[in-house]
């Protein structure tokens, strides 16, 4: 991807001084519950295994698996975006891509691809990651995947960028107005954007936000506010948008561990949550098994979901320092 983006004059956009007012934006409507999507609703688990290592790992880094079907438990707007929108106009101007899941029932779109953006749907898919439970800063790495983390609520966290037809790359939520939790979904994946924290936990005002999930790398993804109370900046944060101090990790146990650890912040300021990795990753894992489900035995995929049909070394990534 291009180190910079364009811009579009969207109205909730100032282009003069970046800022984006929220308040401008045409939300897609709709706030469906997982259950409209599938019938068993949101199913998600995080499973905190020490004993198990994460290929390219060294020995004790430990695992943390997450296993679901996509969907959140926070509401999703209505996809595919209908005529009727006034989200509409935007996502009809934008490329669709391919549709893993083959056709889709609500839009009739062949597996070959969606004619635009606004004619794809939400569909659940295999959810499975494993990232290293005590992963360690070792660099600054480009993202080299679309899916940069993993939410507690049950869905992933997308790279804050989105390109035209025409190969131009922009920040997402100045060229697509999202639903009202800032997701919306690419290759029938639901998943978010930007100011995702705005529908999550808030946490204690006056205190340190919750951890939200987790990045590929293994390090936690918190919400905005920082030790005191207050929320952050970028002036506070690296270049990869994270910074180190105490917070309290979930376990996957309903209970947690207060650590000093490095962890990645969403806020306001673009690139809004993780801009590069600090650690390395294995997307090889990170992004499921290599074959979707009911692949004929024998058979190579490169997995449509996760990986988006690329294929990803069985290794820590990069492999040089």
């Amino acid at each position: 991807m291009p180190t910079t983006l364009s811009q579009l004059a969207t109205p909730w956009t100032d282009t003069s001084t970046n800022i984006i007012t929220l308040s401008k934006i045409t939300f897609v409507q709709g706030a469906n519950d997982a259950t409209v999507f599938d019938s068993e609703g949101s199913r998600f688990q995080m499973v905190v295994i020490p004993e198990l290592d994460v290929v390219g790992f060294p020995p004790g880094s430990g695992t943390r698996l997450f296993v679901g079907n996509g969907l959140p438990t926070t509401p999703m707007g209505n996809y595919p975006v209908q005529s009727s929108d006034p989200a509409y106009p935007y996502y009809v101007a934008l490329p669709g891509g391919y549709n893993p899941a083959g056709t889709s029932a609500a839009t009739g779109q062949p597996p070959e691809g969606y004619v635009n953006a606004a004619a794809i749907g939400i569909s659940p898919y295999p959810l499975i990651s494993y990232v290293p439970l005590n992963p360690v800063i070792t660099g600054a790495y480009p993202i080299n995947s679309l899916i940069v983390g993993i939410t507690l609520t049950g869905a992933a966290w997308h790279v804050e960028k989105a390109n035209d037809s025409s190969g131009n790359y922009y920040n997402p939520l100045n060229a697509l107005p999202n639903d009202a939790c800032y997701g919306h979904p690419y290759n029938q994946q639901y998943h978010y954007h930007s100011y995702s924290w705005k529908c999550f936990d808030q946490g204690t005002a006056g205190k340190q936000s919750p951890v939200y999930g987790f990045a590929l790398d293994g390090f936690p993804i918190t919400g905005p506010r920082g030790a005191d109370g207050k929320e952050l900046t970028n002036a506070d944060l690296d270049i990869c948008h994270g910074t180190t101090s105490e917070i309290d990790i979930p376990d996957g146990n309903g209970k947690f561990v207060r650590r000093l650890t490095y962890h990645y912040v969403l806020n306001r300021e673009y690139p809004h949550s993780v801009g590069c990795f600090r650690g390395k990753v294995n997307y090889n894992q990170a992004l499921g098994p290599d074959n979707p489900p009911n692949t004929a035995p024998g058979a190579y995929g490169t997995n449509p979901y996760m990986k988006e049909g690329f294929a990803y070394q069985n290794v820590a990534s990069p492999t040089t320092k």
